[in-house]
């Protein structure tokens, strides 16, 4: 009996010594960085006693269990603040860490392009035939009064169909190509008249017309400018106008022959909205110009714009 008790004395302070010997593992830790490159977010954790890794990107998509994981992120028109959490599951139980960043505004080049010049991308761009209205308005600081407006499509219906056919690919490193697949582009009789350029006449009495044969410009480019005071010299009147300026507005300039939309003297043109799908233009042509006012803008065409397949 006594080797018995002797015996299970040792066994119960043997436990004891394993139990006190023992060490609990420790929880993990966890802290991460986020690098924001526009939509594209790049993340690295610093952790401890980890086994299991859950990212929830706070956009509503997935969790995902990556270590170093690459999320894109939907770009909208205003800056988004979101809050990214991370939480590490261990052996020792699991901690959870957040982190805000901030998501960029998609920028007008984006939109215009769909790409940035560290990711190129182009997109292409045409006349809307299903556009709500085609107006021509005076060349004046408000465009107002309202010279015409007509359906949209009419151009088709004044024997310048072409002109929805032929589209103006920008790309995101700046450089324009137009491509007259109707055979021709869209321009101002005038302009063409005075300037010797072929074309099919002046459709429907408009001062429009439809330039043939045309040579996409070599080395055309496009610039984007926001908040511009942009001064233009105008004739919208039947009297020459003088410089008209429109206060902080957005602009597409060009070099090397470059436009959009229709070919004239004036190639840098007002732009009211730019989204993915849709530009609304102002573009200023001679269409009818005053006596000795040639070359100076009286109409400002309010055009939309589709992307082009």
């Amino acid at each position: 009996m006594k080797k018995y008790f002797k015996l299970a004395g040792l066994l119960f302070l043997g436990l004891i010594l394993v139990i006190g010997c023992k060490k609990e593992t420790p929880a993990p830790t966890a802290s991460f960085t986020a690098t924001v490159n526009g939509g594209v977010v790049t993340f690295k954790a610093e952790v401890t006693n980890s086994s299991k890794y859950e990212w929830d990107f706070g956009d509503g998509s997935y969790i995902n269990t990556l270590v170093a994981p690459v999320h894109t992120y939907a770009q909208i028109a205003v800056d988004q603040v979101i809050t990214v959490t991370l939480t590490i599951k261990g052996p020792g139980g699991q901690v959870t860490v957040s982190n805000k960043i901030t998501i960029p505004a998609k920028t007008k080049l984006q939109y215009l392009t769909g790409g940035t010049p560290a990711a190129p991308s182009s997109r292409k761009w045409r006349i809307s035939q299903s556009a709500p209205s085609f107006m021509i308005n005076f060349a004046t600081a408000t465009f107002t009064p309202n010279y015409k407006t007509y359906p949209g499509g009419i151009l088709a219906a004044v024997g310048l169909s072409a002109v929805y056919n032929d589209s103006f690919e920008f790309s995101s490193d700046g450089t324009l190509t137009i491509h007259p697949n109707g055979g021709g582009i869209f321009a101002g009789y005038v302009y063409c008249a005075l300037n010797g350029v072929p074309n099919a006449g002046n459709a429907g009495g408009s001062g429009l017309t439809y330039a043939t044969p045309f040579t996409s410009p070599a080395g055309a480019t496009f610039q984007i400018n926001e908040n511009k005071d942009f001064t233009i010299t105008t004739a919208p009147d039947g009297a020459h106008a003088g410089a008209v300026t429109y206060p902080n507005v957005t602009t597409l300039s060009f070099t090397n022959g470059g436009f959009l939309g229709i070919l004239d003297w004036s190639s840098e043109c007002i732009i009211e909205t730019l989204t993915d799908t849709q530009i609304i233009a102002d573009i200023f042509v001679s269409a009818v110009p005053p006596p000795g006012q040639v070359g100076k803008p009286n109409f400002a065409l309010h055009l939309y714009f589709e992307v082009a397949p």
